[in-house]
């Protein structure tokens, strides 16, 4: 920071980015030059086979431009040591300079391997086995070097100047996901994506670079679990509502169909995916099948399914939920953009039609959760209000595809009550769906496990209390992922970046080591918040049968600005942790209790930050509450 520029371009990377890069070429170097010395030392003997014309034409150029290569990389690496990433960056002020001579010494580097291609091989067979290798060596890591830096300049050079921003973000859109199934790149939403991109990045107040991100992570990692922090939590957690959510976390889960297999088992997922296609090829199918008339169906797909022509994916399902035994209705398997797979099956046990929603798994999901601008959100119980447009168009299309077949299932299920839930994405589109569908089924609850921290505006998340339950676990980074989050994020990066007086290099060493290997403090305290935001006598209310509870409504905190504000919606159970807890953690006791939409606004940066998403945090973090609640809540 700032980047650095070159030919009168910027690029993305700074001076202080060349430590590394540096470092390997002369590692590469530095044996051939070696090497070339030792043979040249050997080659003095009267046995010598090497004329005089490979030498004068080929030899001692190479060994000059390497010797000139060397010299230049030692420079670059011990300059961009120097200095700090912001505030002193005077030392480095000559690296650009030192570029514009790595990049000549590679052009007259190619010159020679060209100029001496001939003249080499005339008196190749001349010369000794092992020098014949070494410099073939040589060539292709000469050509391999020049090309890697070409295309490295050429990836890392901003288009600001090119193209406008906006066409610069919506190139970088086309490019990362133009492989992305289902992603027609419509106008609209394109757009709604570039707003959001270029509202966290295209701003004139800063300059960073990628490396600039990680090392502010680090800085920000430091200071934030050695800062005193508290936890508001304004209620204990029923136990019925912990087993629900844990019940329900296994739908949600399962939605991820053939990953989800290979995450919970990872040794033995070949030999069960196999077992649950009943040995059928995976990937490949008899297609279809010509029935009478001429017309083609599908062979292997299930009747109950849509987008899986080879019945993979409903076989997968239904081995994931063995042990829950439901009756699955329908599963819809496309996955695209603002398209999620999901399926509905009928539990009989609890007696529910459980409609479970996948997550992020995909290129075209990413988009769906970058497409995060407000879209305006009418219902008929809660009047007005702001949602996720991502999410907000994904739960339309899910709505439009289950509304008649659920009337349908109801009327064969009269008895049964509709849950919804999801896993991150999923949850918060299963959230946005249960608003549409509340007024039509009044005993609808959803359970949503690593809900996102953006999903409805703030009136919304306060009248969902009663119906819809957001889980999260610890420092979970996801629940806490906004478009304001992420600008407080960004602007804290900023500040800790101009505060610090050590170089980047050393922050992504040393000080990286010891936030892998030490044990860190997420929390240090809890704050039980006043009476007034709860009534205490609903705390056991919860019955077996309904599930039902109900918090008095908090004041909601007015916001600046004219965006939206969106959070996380409905009773929110955090599960947390007091103890010491490091990356490599194992064995970590949970707490539980319900907390405020606003304990949840601001990243906290932690080693923990990332796993705590997965899925296996919340199974492992319900499965410890619950086996513990009765020494918890005494």
């Amino acid at each position: 920071m700032p980047g650095i520029r070159l030919f009168g371009r910027r690029f993305n990377f700074a001076s202080d980015d060349l430590t590394i890069p540096s470092l390997i070429d002369l590692t590469l170097r530095l044996p051939f030059l070696v090497t070339f010395i030792v043979f040249r030392i050997k080659d003095e003997s009267p046995d010598s086979t090497c004329p005089s014309s490979f030498y004068t034409g080929y030899f001692y150029p190479l060994l000059s431009v390497y010797t000139a290569i060397t010299i230049l990389c030692v420079f670059m690496f011990w300059i961009s040591l120097r200095g700090t990433p912001v505030k002193n960056t005077r030392p480095r002020r000559r690296m650009s300079v030192l570029i514009y001579m790595r990049l000549f010494l590679v052009l007259i580097d190619i010159s020679i391997n060209i100029m001496g291609l001939i003249t080499m091989i005339r008196v190749f067979k001349m010369c000794a086995i092992i020098l014949r290798a070494t410099i073939v060596t040589t060539i292709a890591l000469s050509w391999s070097v020049a090309i890697s830096l070409f295309i490295i300049l050429a990836f890392f050079i901003d288009l600001t100047g090119f193209v406008t921003a906006e066409k610069k973000w919506e190139m970088r859109i086309k490019i990362i996901f133009c492989c992305g199934q289902g992603y027609g790149g419509q106008s609209s939403d394109t757009k709604n994506i570039v707003k959001t991109l270029q509202y966290l990045f295209d701003d004139e107040r800063f300059d960073l670079v990628p490396s600039d991100v990680a090392a502010g992570l680090i800085l920000l990692q430091q200071e934030d679990v050695q800062e005193e922090r508290s936890i508001n939590i304004i209620q204990h957690v029923p136990l019925e509502l912990l087993k629900e959510g844990l019940y329900y976390n296994s739908y949600a889960q399962s939605a991820f169909g053939w990953f989800s297999l290979a995450y919970h088992y990872r040794l033995t997922f070949l030999p069960r995916i196999l077992c649950a296609m009943r040995f059928r090829t995976i990937g490949f199918c008899c297609g279809c099948c010509c029935c009478g008339g001429g017309t083609c169906s599908s062979c292997c797909q299930h009747p109950d399914s849509a987008n899986d022509p080879c019945g993979s994916q409903y076989a997968t399902l239904a081995y994931l939920l063995r042990k829950q035994k439901p009756v699955i209705l329908y599963a819809n398997f496309l996955a695209a953009f603002h398209h999620a797979p999901f399926y509905i099956a009928a539990d009989n046990e609890k007696k529910t039609i459980v409609v479970s929603i996948r997550g992020t798994l995909s290129a075209t999901d990413i988009l769906t959760d970058i497409n995060a601008v407000e879209d305006a959100l009418e219902t008929e119980l809660f009047g007005s209000g702001y949602c996720h447009s991502g999410m907000h168009s994904t739960a339309k299309y899910i709505l439009d595809d289950i509304s008649i077949r659920l009337v349908d299932i109801f009327t064969k299920y009269p008895d049964y009550t509709l849950v919804l839930c999801g896993y991150s994405l999923g949850a918060g589109i299963a959230s946005i769906l249960a608003i549409l569908l509340k007024s039509k089924y009044p005993h609808l609850k959803c359970y949503g496990m690593a809900m996102p921290g953006a999903v409805l505006s703030e009136d919304l998340a306060v009248a969902t209390r009663d119906f819809i339950y957001s889980y999260v676990v610890d420092v979970d980074m996801i629940t806490r992922a906004s478009i304001r989050s992420l600008e407080h994020l960004r602007d804290r990066i900023i500040d800790a970046l101009h505060t610090c007086n050590r170089s980047k290099m050393r922050l992504l060493t040393m000080t990286l080591v010891q936030a892998l290997t030490k044990r860190r403090q997420a929390f240090h305290s809890m704050n039980h918040q006043s009476q007034t935001l709860i009534d205490d006598s609903l705390t056991n209310s919860m019955t077996t049968t309904g599930g039902n509870f109900s918090i008095s409504p908090t004041v909601v905190t007015s916001h600046s600005g004219e965006r939206a504000h969106l959070v996380i919606p409905g009773t929110i159970v955090h599960l947390y942790s007091t103890e010491r807890v490091g990356l490599f953690s194992r064995k970590i006791s949970y707490r539980a209790g319900i907390s405020t939409y606003n304990q949840f606004c601001q990243f906290i940066v932690h080693p923990r930050m990332w796993l705590d998403h997965f899925p296996a945090s919340y199974s492992t973090a319900l499965t410890d509450v619950i086996e513990n609640y009765d020494q918890i809540s005494t």
